[in-house]
């Protein structure tokens, strides 16, 4: 036993130096690991929303890449990815902490884990079957992307792609293969620089001289394609006359921080839900010169139940109700607005009431408006899981720990999803009586890829509405710059690449911002918080703009995420041949 553990030891040695020789380096020091996960932890925090520096984004995986395939011992790998990872996640989700401590934290644990399960089967392929990393690494992080959208009902956010959202020719592709399609690009780019570094230090060695040019003219060539064929796709499509100008909107945007934790709230945002009110409704009567065809307000502009089941009930619901509708009345224009919906079940054993997060849509003729319920709710922030069935004591004790809870504990501030993906339909004044047709997703419901096809899409063969309205609160997590909380900038540039993929206009109003209209090509513009090159949350204001009709149905919209699913099924084919090939040759590899 001792002797064949000597001896598969020895076989382990002989295949990492045959590695080595291959990569033309061998990493051995924690120290040597640490700088290069620092420099690749530094330079992915520049490439997002605020800072925006996208070039970095094509070599900010470089110095990791380095790590991973030339690093002699695979745990050490692991363990400095995760770490990777982790920093990466506390250091630029930081804005997550003002609205839950707790979430912040388990958010980034769970999601610093996909490092090391992308470093896995990239350094075996690489190491093992001798794969370039230009076609490795895209394969392997899209498809971690991809899964990252949908695991623990999902957080799409920090793709590479996302870094590009302004450089219009390279993210026109999404329209073929979602945001995920410029990440494999961004990856591939990546993977063939750090192909050229490993074979830069080979043709160094005399005894590989020549070898490592010779075989990284694939990575070179795979990366320039990629590139090549994206431009020329981009450049087709940004010069089509597809888009015609769609209804006036008019945005309503306020100013109003949202935290738990009431003690870091000023004077101006604790504003009565009666002050809100009448803050929201003099702009709104103040954006009537614009001669919209549409108000658009934003998530819970003030605290409101518009549904008929309890609005008579609650003095400043009623009122509420009345305003707004009379205001869509006299103007001749349809009012959005982000409204709660409590709707009572005193028969139901397991609830008194179901709440539902909702858009509220009023119509000029006077009729009941109509309403959207939320469907997609983010765990611990509007739904605690297992509410429902046999794991309900898990509920409870979440619920517990929740700060949401109440000072008790007791509080049960989960709210329903709602049944489906409704639509709606007006007749713009502006343009002759026209119908139009459009969709509701709220707050991050525009962050998942999935949610605004079904919007668009839903299964059919045709495209089912004509523009988008996000609406969104994001003053639960402060005033972007002013208190170094990115996520505004983030989230408008998130949604560029639902209006790309579905060619498709959108109007956001945002309490905080940033609110403004996104064009089907992804270019933004007339937003309340000024400048589109710098954009600064935290201001009320109003802006009325024609949103952006498209009439092309995008292959995205009809077949969804084939491409990213696909990647994600070779990352699982990946680690299969990994375990294999690990049983086999008893390696740690």
């Amino acid at each position: 036993m001792n002797r064949q553990a000597r001896l598969t030891g020895t076989e382990n040695r002989d295949e990492r130096s045959r590695f080595a020789v291959k990569a033309g380096l061998t990493i051995e020091t924690h120290r040597a690991m640490v700088l290069l996960s620092l420099s690749s932890l530094f330079l992915m925090s520049l490439i997002f929303a605020p800072i925006g520096l996208w070039p970095l984004s094509f070599v900010c995986l470089v110095p990791w890449l380095i790590l991973v395939g030339g690093a002699s011992r695979a745990p050490r790998v692991y363990f400095h990815s995760y770490m990777l990872g982790l920093a990466f996640f506390l250091l630029n989700m930081r804005w997550l902490s003002t609205a839950t401590g707790f979430g912040y934290l388990a958010l980034s644990v769970y999601l610093a884990c996909y490092f090391p399960l992308v470093a896995c089967p990239v350094r075996h392929v690489v190491r093992r079957r001798r794969w370039p990393l230009a076609l490795a690494l895209p394969l392997v992080w899209t498809g971690s992307e991809m899964l990252r959208a949908v695991v623990l009902s999902g957080f799409p956010w920090f793709f590479l792609s996302h870094s590009l959202h302004g450089v219009l020719t390279l993210i026109q592709v999404s329209d073929l293969v979602g945001a995920y399609g410029v990440s494999f690009m961004v990856a591939a780019i990546n993977g063939a620089i750090a192909d050229v570094v490993f074979a830069t230090i080979v043709s160094r060695r005399a005894e590989h001289s020549g070898s490592g040019v010779r075989g990284v003219r694939f990575s070179l060539i795979f990366a320039a394609a990629l590139v090549i064929c994206v431009v020329i796709y981009g450049q087709v499509q940004l010069h089509r006359n597809t888009t015609t100008d769609g209804p006036k909107i008019a945005i309503i945007q306020g100013d109003y921080i949202d935290t738990v934790y009431r003690q870091r709230v000023k004077d101006h945002d604790r504003a009565t839900p009666e002050e809100r009110m009448h803050t929201y409704l003099s702009m709104l009567r103040a954006s009537t010169a614009e001669k919209p065809d549409l108000y658009l307000l934003p998530e819970t502009p003030w605290i409101m139940y518009l549904n008929p089941e309890v609005r008579d009930f609650i003095p400043l619901a009623r009122a509420s109700f009345a305003a707004l509708q009379e205001h869509s009345s006299r103007n001749n224009g349809v009012v959005v607005t982000g409204s709660a919906t409590r709707i009572p079940t005193p028969y139901d054993l397991l609830t008194e009431e179901r709440r539902y997060n909702s858009a509220t849509v009023f119509q000029p003729e006077g009729s009941e408006p109509q309403r959207y319920d939320k469907v997609h709710l983010v765990y611990f922030g509007e739904i605690v899981p297992f509410r429902f069935g046999r794991l309900r004591f898990l509920y409870f004790w979440l619920n517990w720990i929740m700060p949401f809870s109440g000072p008790d504990g007791d509080f049960e501030y989960s709210s329903t999803p709602g049944s489906g993906f409704h639509h709606f339909s007006f007749q713009a004044p502006s343009q002759g009586g026209q119908r139009y047709r459009f969709g509701i997703p709220i707050c991050y419901e525009d962050v998942m890829p999935y949610i605004s096809r079904e919007f668009v899409c839903g299964g059919s063969n045709e495209k089912r509405v004509d523009f988008l309205l996000n609406i969104s609160n994001d003053g639960w997590f402060g005033r972007g710059i002013r208190q170094w909380r990115p996520q505004q900038w983030q989230h408008l540039a998130i949604c560029v690449f639902r209006a790309v993929e579905n060619r498709v206009g959108i109007a956001r109003a945002v309490n905080t911002g940033i609110s403004g209209f996104i064009q089907p090509n992804g270019r933004v513009h007339d937003l309340i918080a000024g400048n589109p090159s710098t954009p600064w949350p935290g201001e009320c204001g109003i802006v009325a703009a024609n949103v952006g009709v498209d009439s092309r149905f995008t292959v995205y919209s009809r077949y969804g995420d084939w491409f990213a699913w696909g990647c994600a099924l070779m990352w699982l084919v990946l680690f299969i041949d990994y375990w294999i090939v690990r049983a086999r040759t008893h390696s740690d590899e």
